[in-house]
């Protein structure tokens, strides 16, 4: 659709502003002695922004965040021809670009390539616009005040587009937000409630707003259904907002056989805008935002959207709201909305659900695109796509002390064609140096790898599922033994285990000190099926319960009571007020009945874990919300509940897009946390249990568990 690259008229008063921030601007970079002065940190640079132009300095990171992450990529553009940090852009629909430079004085060149320009840039065109809205120098203080400023920097074709970009842009002020810089900074915007003031967008709708098949067709009929009808999404979940109708052919000339999967280089409503601009000359189907995702239809299936050239008479487009060079954009709400719709669309026509239909702009014949570029994680969504959304991997637990020196070691599964596994041991204060590789073809893509002590000597070993139900190794089950300074070639020690779709975990259930496999079928069935380690094979696989985790909840395993053997947990994830946690105590032949433990731990989309935070011999239950605030809950078991309110341990550790586990790290006793921050640093970060709390994070590895690797 777009170029690619690889991690958001004058007026007088317009004029005098940009002479007072030129006149900062060459200030603030003048150097007080001869060397030339560091670049300013992003940090500073929206504070100084802030500071001169009048602008609120989190409605200047809210925007940059979602236009961007905050991530400048090099000066390259946008699928829109914007660039920088603040996506200032220089096309036939938006001026703000050349505008910026105009009021700052400075260079385009600069203005693209340099993030504190960039966002000096942005602020002085944010307070031109306010200046011409008429936005008085009392209000200029208050959020609430800058919505129709923040519309227009939209630059959107329409009000209601514009409507859907400051939207989202006033959801970040409300929830709060962080992220990472490329100078590596944390910035954060802390959350508040901030009810804005809509202005002349107080009449208008945002788009796509009210056209849902939810309640089923409109009551009307005649030519006034076929409007209403038109108005439509095709997807019932969808948005409908047409692109403007130079941007796509009427019909199609083949079949249609292919779905085309499309990172967007640029925000969701600023594709949704470019799709509208008919100087686009682009379009796609469908796009997928990033943050929760919504999907917006765009151009109906039976047309011809422009999105993959020479494949265009036969594919269906969907864009992926992001950039290919960083990953925090592919959030597993994207993925598992994108699979849904996916889904729908190979059911509706008929299409096979595999990589040979189903393919990445960077495969379709005749186009020189990167999209969606190695951070999308294929292995994954295919297995979202062909399981029903119900094939995710649930990681709530699993013991990584592969020395058996009593310290737990983080491990990588590289997955893809070569299958290595790299094992960082660790020192008590750190994960030893350059890791090791323990295992150079274990855990193919599409197997689900975990750990655990298979033969009873102390020493934690891996194992592979291999899923699959056809074929002469589907629903095989390979274990590797760890030598205590590698892991010795795979054996096959089941032949079927977990298959398809059904989520597998390791706990010693029977308490006789080796790991056993347990299954979850995780659909209506609900069936829990275990199979016993007997040191070298696991047994028949029996069912120990008839309705545990259903779909939709997330299972784990943990010894909750102290008794040496794992029981059963499964967190309900719903909102504030159905966020159970159930437990099923093991008796060493079967689970128990489902007990309600907690009543509101690891609500929505947290990450909970299991693990002996405080030491004394049972498992409790720890949350990470994974977002802006950060935050990692826990409570703690008294071998009959997880006791009392739920307090927090840690005020900032995992956010978006990072993966936090469990592990005692230095050997004490305690549970710590761990976080692997993939993206483009690779940094692991411990935070040691007390027993009452985390301790900050320290960095203990800079380079370990690559984006689409499976990291513990």
């Amino acid at each position: 659709m777009t170029p690619e690259r690889t991690t958001m008229p004058s007026r007088t008063p317009a004029a005098l502003l940009g002479a007072a921030l030129a006149a900062a601007l060459v200030g603030a970079a003048a150097p007080a002695v001869a060397a030339p002065a560091p670049a300013p940190a992003t940090t500073a640079a929206f504070d100084h922004a802030a500071t001169v132009s009048g602008v609120p300095r989190d409605l200047l990171v809210a925007i940059g965040y979602g236009e961007s992450r905050l991530d400048g990529h090099d000066g390259l553009p946008s699928a829109a021809n914007g660039y920088g940090v603040m996506h200032l852009a220089d096309n036939p629909g938006n001026q703000s670009l050349p505008l910026a430079a105009r009021l700052t004085g400075e260079r385009v060149a600069r203005l693209k390539a340099d993030t504190a320009a960039n966002i000096h840039g942005s602020a002085a065109v944010l307070r031109a616009y306010a200046d011409d809205l008429g936005l008085r120098p009392a209000d200029r203080t208050r959020l609430a005040a800058w919505y129709p400023v923040v519309a227009r920097y939209s630059a959107a074709a329409e009000d209601a587009t514009a409507r859907l970009y400051a939207d989202h842009v006033y959801d970040l002020l409300n929830t709060g937000l962080s992220g990472r810089a490329e100078t590596g900074e944390m910035i954060a915007v802390k959350g508040r409630a901030v009810k804005p003031q809509l202005g002349r967008y107080t009449a208008v709708a945002p788009a796509g707003a009210g056209v849902s098949t939810a309640a089923g067709p409109p009551a009307v009929t005649g030519a006034a259904a076929q409007a209403v009808a038109a108005a439509l999404p095709e997807y019932p979940p969808a948005r409908w907002i047409s692109a403007a109708g130079g941007n796509y052919g009427a019909g199609r000339s083949s079949a249609i056989t292919t779905v085309v999967i499309h990172v967007t280089q640029g925000s969701y409503a600023g594709t949704v805008s470019w799709f509208q601009n008919p100087s686009a000359g682009v379009s796609a189907h469908y796009v997928v935002k990033s943050s929760n995702g919504e999907v917006t239809q765009m151009v109906r299936d039976g047309d011809t959207a422009y999105h993959a050239r020479s494949a265009n008479p036969y594919a269906l487009g969907i864009e992926h709201e992001g950039f290919v060079d960083n990953p925090a954009w592919f959030t597993d709400a994207m993925y598992r909305s994108s699979a849904a719709l996916t889904r729908h669309l190979t059911g509706k026509f008929g299409i096979p659900r595999d990589r040979a239909h189903i393919r990445g702009h960077n495969e379709m014949p005749g186009n020189d695109h990167t999209d969606p570029g190695p951070h999308w994680n294929w292995n994954y969504y295919m297995t979202l796509v062909n399981s029903g959304g119900s094939g995710a991997k649930y990681y709530a637990g699993s013991p990584t002390d592969f020395s058996g020196d009593g310290k737990d070691d983080i491990v990588t599964f590289t997955h893809g064609t070569l299958a290595d596994v790299y094992v960082s041991p660790s020192t008590g204060s750190g994960f030893a140096g350059t890791s090791v590789k323990w295992n150079d073809f274990f855990a193919l893509t599409g197997e689900t790898p975990l750990t655990g002590d298979f033969n009873g000597d102390g020493k934690d070993d891996i194992v592979a599922f291999t899923h699959g139900t056809t074929g002469t190794a589907a629903g095989d089950v390979y274990v590797a033994l760890s030598n205590g300074t590698g892991f010795l070639g795979a054996s096959k020690w089941h032949d079927w285990f977990a298959p398809g779709a059904e989520v597998p975990a390791v706990g010693d259930v029977n308490g006789d000190g080796r790991d056993d496999i347990v299954t979850f079928t995780h659909d209506t069935n609900g069936d829990v099926y275990v199979a016993l380690s007997n040191g070298s094979s696991f047994g028949a696989g029996v069912k120990w319960h008839e309705f545990f985790s259903p779909a939709n909840e997330f299972p784990a395993l943990g010894d909750v009571n102290g008794d040496g053997r794992d029981d059963l947990i499964t967190f309900t994830q719903g909102p504030a007020s159905a966020a159970d946690v159930i437990v099923g105590l093991s008796n060493g032949s079967s689970f128990g009945p489902g007990l309600k433990w907690h009543d509101l731990f690891a609500v929505g989309a947290e990450q909970p874990r299991v693990g002996d935070v405080n030491g004394d011999g049972k498992d409790d239950i720890v949350t990470f919300t994974c977002n802006a605030d950060a935050d990692v809950y826990a409570a703690v078991s008294n071998g009959s509940a997880f006791v009392g309110t739920t307090v927090k341990w840690n005020d900032f550790f995992c956010t978006a897009g990072e993966f936090p586990f469990l592990g005692d790290f230095n050997g004490d006793g305690k549970d710590d946390i761990v976080v692997f921050t993939k993206g483009s640093l690779n940094d692991v970060y411990v935070g040691l249990s007390t027993g009452t709390g985390f301790l900050g994070g320290a960095k203990w590895h800079d380079f370990f568990g690559l984006n689409g690797e499976t990291t513990y």
